[in-house]
């Protein structure tokens, strides 16, 4: 192509760009006159969008990380149809005299009790006070409570002390190793009532028939957040009480979490977004120094975040942990677009236009820009929509749509306001957006007489950031969200060190045939398992306490042998085996309904280890499964499932889509860059001063070793998105300015004393609006709010200083073929 034709091919973009802006013009008019027409329909839209928010809701469970139809996700829930919940509140009481004193075991009791009887929707609930205890007694099979009998002599309580302590099913699971520690374990039911009479025997029948009817539709719900929230409100009111009676009481366990998981979210959606609102209006007071004006912009951008909100409802996405950051993040994008309009429209007041004039000035001038960003900004945003991490996959599907209807309402609402509104001077000059704009005009400068010594010292920075970028971890640990002295890290805490753990594995043994569980061959391997998992002790995880039904195998055979110590062991006759289970069956014990299916092919071993980062579980599981169907062979089928399981899943994830994510916003933006700047050089160019602020970023996070997790993983996405908008705004009014003038210094200074002051206004507003976020409960929100508030700091700077040192370059080794 010669110098002839890209020149040309250069103007006729020129030429395109005109008529659409000529276009956006023509619509200020139509929307001046028109204006009241334009707000009623806007109105109807949003008022019957706005119906749709009581049916809003919030997930913060384990398995909401993953997507419904993930493998392990299907497989967990399968898991669940079969054994029922295995997610457990957890209880902790301490003694400093240790549990078998007889004035702490009453007061145990009384709260055992209490819990069993005031516990919405109570599946099973187990404590040292109604331990299984096995043994025999003159040829008898005798299987009850360990406190069945209330001691009422010292003796017969330190009888029973010594009975617990040697239960090797007692330690770590109802009381700690040295005996200080009690724990009160509460099983609730697995399937929500909400909507359906509630039939307490439908739940074991669904269990009983799970291996008939492989459906997901066949079954109820699982257990919804809100019965969720009201069976935490219950537990924590019993356990209040019994607190001020002298108990010292911690409690843990997942749907705790859960629960705290949704409050904190609400709360801080609501504080975050209050604390937008305000830090917005002040912004846009000190720039138009008028409260009329303060209105307009706040006006368009609540409106557009109840619209998102409301669509969220509507196609049941629900609000999860990372969309917390939506609403005050669409606020900040939907006051920057108003803001670029009135900035122009002011422009145009000032010169002495009419209010009509001015808006189809205003329009005309910014309404192309804000599209292109908008455009750009929703381009990384949407990237997120294939990420296996649910949330955040969600916030993929939102956010973009948040953007466009922010868009919508300030191309569409915005004029037909501004035609309405009484508006009737322009700005009166003062002193600080001088100083602002001798900060800009000055970056300019630098940029446009030295850009070498600009574009090295970013350089020199990208080199560091890379350098660090590199050892940038990832997490996903939910307990390290919470505050170091937040009361549920500190039972979690308590439960690693003195307890075996308080996160859960899960094993399925499935033999494919009636009574398989009873072949002793098998029960031998799984007794391999339990040898092997006393063995593990790797990346702090240790198998604290193993439990299923070689558990009572064990206790059966040594009840049925006179107690003997020698006969805790496994029959090698499967007839005996049958029998012996049958008796215990026979005794009213009903543990095996959650040990076993009830054609005793299926087995499951439950195995206790620490919460902690799921980094270390991926690895883990992946040898521990390995060495499992080694042990097990062709006995049967193992799946190894359940809360551990999702977590280290959910890692995997996490880090397959921030790669993925990131590589599908640079796909997406890089060409909308170079079609909508219209020129293939200046748009590649442009992606630089893009991606500066993200390598700068990743690598603050490498030298303070802040991980990347469910958060942080949203900002590079983030930051690209919205450091595209200030890019287009300044290469989109440099590129007019440079058409005018063919000198890149002056067309420079002009496009910052015009536009940059908006960059500005709009990346203090920006990043203002995530370092809201220092201010929230959980570490990782805080985390993100200031890394994508330093990232979009870096973001306006790239562009004020990075960017007009490449495009005088550009445009000097370009020459006279021109910036096309």
């Amino acid at each position: 192509m010669t110098i002839k034709d890209k020149k040309s091919g250069g103007a006729q973009a020129h030429q395109i760009r005109d008529r659409i802006e000529a276009g956006f013009g023509a619509w200020g008019l139509f929307a001046f006159r028109h204006a009241w027409a334009i707000i009623a329909l806007s109105i109807v839209i949003l008022g019957g969008m706005m119906t749709q928010l009581q049916y809003i809701r919030m997930d913060t469970s384990t398995e909401g990380f993953l997507h419904e139809d993930a493998p392990i996700r299907v497989a967990y829930n399968k898991f669940r149809h079969q054994f029922g919940r295995d997610e457990r509140l957890l209880v902790i009481v301490e003694s400093e005299n240790g549990v078998f004193q007889a004035d702490f075991l009453e007061k145990l009791r009384d709260l055992h009790e209490d819990l069993a009887q005031n516990t919405p929707k109570l599946q099973d609930i187990k404590s040292i006070i109604n331990a299984r205890d096995t043994f025999g007694r003159e040829n008898e099979l005798v299987v009850q409570d360990l406190f069945e009998d209330w001691p009422d002599t010292s003796e017969k309580l330190e009888a029973i002390k010594q009975r617990a302590l040697s239960n090797p099913n007692y330690i770590n699971n109802f009381i700690s190793k040295d005996g200080k520690i009690a724990t009160i374990l509460i099983e609730n039911d697995a399937y929500s009532s909400i909507g359906q009479a509630f039939d307490p025997l439908a739940e074991l029948d669904s269990r009983f028939d799970a291996v008939d009817d492989e459906s997901e539709d066949s079954y109820p719900p699982f257990l919804s957040g809100e019965e969720n929230t009201e069976i935490v409100l219950a537990v924590e009111a019993i356990l209040e009480k019994h607190r001020q009676q002298g108990l010292k009481i911690q409690v843990a366990g997942t749907p705790l979490m859960v629960y705290l998981l949704m409050d904190i979210l609400g709360k801080d959606m609501t504080k975050f977004t209050g604390l937008s609102i305000i830090v917005i209006a002040l912004f846009l007071f000190l720039l138009f120094r008028r409260l009329a004006i303060v209105f307009l912009p706040l006006l368009v951008a609540i409106l557009s975040m109840l619209f998102t909100v409301s669509f969220m409802a509507c196609i049941d996405i629900p609000l999860s942990t990372a969309m917390q950051i939506m609403p005050s993040f669409l606020l900040a994008v939907g006051v920057g677009n108003s803001v670029h309009i009135f900035t122009a429209f002011f422009q145009a007041v000032n010169r002495g236009d009419g209010k009509q004039e001015a808006l189809a000035h205003a329009m005309q001038h910014s309404g192309l820009a804000v599209v292109m960003t908008s455009l750009t900004t929703a381009g990384g945003l949407v990237s997120f929509i294939t990420a296996d991490v649910k949330p955040v996959a969600d916030f993929g599907v939102i956010t973009p749509l948040g953007i466009i209807s922010a868009l919508i309402f300030s191309i569409g609402l915005l004029p037909a306001l501004i035609a309405v509104f009484p508006i009737k001077e322009g700005l009166r000059e003062r002193e600080t957006p001088s100083l602002a704009l001798r900060f800009l005009l000055g970056c300019g400068h630098l940029a446009s007489t030295r850009p070498w010594t600009v574009i090295s010292g970013f350089a020199a920075v990208l080199a560091v950031s890379a350098f660090y970028m590199i050892q940038v971890p990832f997490s996903h640990d939910p307990v390290k969200w919470f505050q170091k002295d937040h009361p549920f890290r500190v039972a979690t805490e308590t439960l690693n060190d003195r307890l075996g753990g308080g996160m859960f594995l899960e094993v399925l043994i499935d033999t494919q045939k009636e009574n398989g569980i009873q072949n002793p061959v098998l029960l031998h391997k799984i007794d391999e398992i339990y040898d092997y998992a006393a063995t593990i002790n790797e990346n702090n995880i240790y198998i604290g306490k193993t439990v299923s039904i070689l558990d009572i195998n064990k206790e059966l055979h040594k009840a049925l042998n006179e107690n003997r110590e020698a006969f805790y062991t496994i029959p090698d006759n499967q007839q005996l085996i049958a029998q012996e289970l049958l008796l215990f069956e026979n005794s009213g014990a009903d543990d095996l309904e959650e040990l076993v299916d009830s054609q005793f092919s299926k087995a499951r071993i439950t195995m206790k280890l620490p919460f902690i980062d799921a980094i270390n579980y991926g690895p883990f599981q992946l040898k521990f499964e390995k060495k499992l169907k080694e042990i097990i062979g062709d006995s049967a089928s193992v799946t190894v499932t359940g809360l551990m399981g999702m977590m280290g899943e959910t890692l995997y994830a996490l880090i397959f889509s921030m790669v993925k994510s990131y590589i599908i916003a640079f796909a997406i933006i890089t060409p909308l860059m170079v079609m909508l700047i219209g020129s293939f050089r200046v748009g590649l160019v442009s992606m630089i001063p893009n991606l500066t602020p993200i390598i700068i970023t990743l690598g603050l996070m490498g030298i303070f070793h802040i991980p990347l997790d469910t958060f942080t993983l949203l900002i590079g996405s983030i930051a690209l998105g919205l450091a595209v908008d200030d890019t287009i705004h300044f290469m989109h009014n440099f590129q007019r300015y440079y058409k005018r003038s063919g000198n890149a210094e002056q067309a420079i200074h002009q496009t910052l004393q015009t536009t940059g002051q908006a960059i500005f206004f709009t990346s203090l507003v920006l990043s203002t609006g995530f370092f809201i976020f220092t201010l929230a409960t959980m570490q990782n929100m805080i985390h993100f709010g200031l890394l994508t508030g330093f990232c979009i700091i870096m973001a306006f700077l790239s562009d004020v200083l990075l960017a007009p040192a490449l495009v005088t370059l550009l445009a000097k080794i370009s020459g006279e073929k021109g910036l096309t």
